[in-house]
């Protein structure tokens, strides 16, 4: 008897049947996300019921839903982060729980450099500006020589540093430990979290989401940061406080916000709207068509490979 995967994945499959293919010419019987919606807890327990593995996106696979899937043994995630995977109970069942790892690390990182460039240079106001029939042009910002400062050194952060140093910015980073091999090979500079916030003109999230780093930015730290900083989180929503976020800005602390995670997703009420000094946009970090293709193959072949 074949073995089943549950594609629960509102995602995979959008731009191409590799993944797919793959599966199947190894043997394996889809069961597909057939509406291609996000999965709640109830659908999720429907589609999973008699599957070896599982490949999902953000859905909640929780404790009660893994209990509704018997023969389940990998749960692949398209993706990095497992923050909607309770992993502990995965672990506690002997289910492996993997990570579509070196693919969406690039993409992320241009999307921190878009958020970088398009706040330095104000592309976004003069061209309404121009529609609007003025020749008004837009006094920017260069970024050589500006201090970009990133939270969390893992590898989305390292595409980061090598994105922003083709721009002449300086790195200084801080992380749970220090990493000197990158430190040289990089040429980045660790520093505490504080001193951080204190010196950078930008400060980068990349930390996974838990109990340590939730609510990391909060109104306390931000109070520290001393040159009215850009601040990006690319990472998850709950890292930042949205409503001491709202407040550091009304109080011109923070300088430019660019959110593309959120604490509940999707989200369109975010108090965050009515600032003209943020930029937000919904959790497109690895929402490339390129992206997508390589998230279903690898993420296919982590279940191939653990299942044979």
């Amino acid at each position: 008897m074949s073995k089943k995967v549950a594609i629960t994945s509102e995602f995979f499959g959008r731009f191409s049947d590799e993944g797919e293919r793959i599966l199947k010419e190894a043997g394996f019987e889809v069961i597909s996300n057939q509406d291609k919606k996000f999965l709640e807890e109830d659908a999720l327990i429907t589609i999973i019921a008699n599957a070896d593995a599982i490949i999902c996106d953000l859905e909640k696979i929780n404790k009660k839903v893994m209990d509704h899937a018997p023969n389940l043994k990998i749960i692949a995630r398209r993706g990095v982060g497992v923050d909607s995977v309770d992993v502990k109970y995965a672990k506690e069942k002997g289910i492996n729980v993997a990570r579509t790892l070196g693919v969406v690390e690039k993409p992320v990182a241009e999307l921190v450099m878009a958020y970088i460039l398009q706040i330095h240079r104000k592309i976004h106001e003069s061209n309404q500006e121009m529609k609007k029939g003025n020749w008004n042009k837009q006094l920017g910002n260069s970024l050589e020589g500006k201090i970009l400062g990133i939270v969390g050194m893992g590898n989305i952060a390292k595409e980061v540093v090598r994105k922003a140093k083709a721009f002449d910015m300086k790195i200084i980073y801080t992380n749970y430990t220090r990493k000197p091999k990158l430190d040289d090979a990089l040429q980045i500079e660790y520093v505490s979290f504080e001193e951080l916030l204190k010196h950078s003109d930008v400060i980068s999230i990349h930390v996974p989401l838990t109990e340590t780093t939730a609510n990391m930015f909060d109104y306390h730290a931000m109070k520290f940061m001393k040159k009215q900083p850009i601040l990006i989180n690319t990472a998850r929503g709950p890292v930042v406080n949205e409503e001491d976020l709202c407040k550091a800005l009304e109080e011109k602390r923070i300088s430019f916000a660019a959110i593309d995670v959120f604490d509940v997703e999707p989200k369109m009420d975010s108090p965050l709207r009515k600032y003209d000094n943020v930029v937000l946009t919904p959790h497109v970090g690895t929402f490339t068509k390129e992206v997508f293709i390589n998230m279903d193959i690898l993420a296919a072949k982590n279940v191939i490979d653990y299942l044979g």
